[in-house]
């Protein structure tokens, strides 16, 4: 059987709606998503059984680009019951590598050479209210100094069974949750943190809760 997945992005309950500040985190901020682009990667089944099936992979999506919002395994899946859905947000050292995306978009991931080299694993843009104020916040994650801040993400709830039907796994990420739990982050901290080895601890920490699953159909 073939499986698919799907990426969806919230901001709690609504659908993320871009270029509106109308959205507010744990810290207060009343702000706005212009740009929402990442790596996905090493999406691994795991049957009940305790074996995994690891998709070596890694996959770019830009939330404002519908081609990108989904993509198909090459190879079929066999029939099993699977208790878990885990991946990689970002992209490990094993694949963050310069050079590996040599065509755009993803090329245009690139992380400074100077920081650690490789790619983002996130560019999350928007714009937020200071004080009456409209000001600029750029969240840019990724191997910093060469450390590595990705995320290994494991899904509640995300057990299925594989019965030979064609599945599709839709995975939503809420955006609220990068400003919070455990670490409250306010925006105004957020901007130009690509050198900044502790907001980047923070954000990595803060990404564990980020993603669920929606639905399996």
């Amino acid at each position: 059987m073939s499986l698919s997945f799907e990426f969806a992005h919230k901001i709690g309950d609504e659908t993320l709606e871009f270029d509106e500040i109308k959205y507010t985190n744990a810290a207060g901020n009343e702000y706005s998503v212009v740009t929402l682009k990442y790596f996905i990667s090493d999406i691994t089944l795991h049957r009940s059984g305790g074996e995994a099936v690891l998709i070596d992979e890694a996959h770019y999506i830009d939330a404002t680009d519908t081609t990108t919002l989904s993509f198909a395994m090459e190879d079929e899946i066999s029939s099993d019951d699977y208790s878990q859905i885990s991946f990689v947000f970002g992209l490990n050292e094993t694949k963050n590598i310069a050079g590996s995306f040599p065509n755009a978009p993803e090329s245009n991931m690139e992380w400074p050479l100077a920081m650690g080299s490789g790619y983002h694993y996130m560019k999350l843009e928007g714009k937020f209210d200071s004080s009456g104020d409209i000001e600029n916040y750029q969240c840019h994650t990724g191997p910093t100094m060469g450390n590595q801040y990705c995320v290994d993400v494991v899904l509640s709830e995300s057990s299925f069974t594989a019965i030979g039907n064609d599945l599709t796994i839709q995975i939503v990420m809420d955006i609220n949750s990068w400003w919070k739990n455990p670490n409250t982050l306010d925006l105004s901290d957020v901007t130009m943190i690509m050198g900044n080895e502790t907001m980047q601890q923070n954000i990595t920490e803060n990404g564990a809760g980020v993603f669920s699953i929606g639905t399996i159909e």
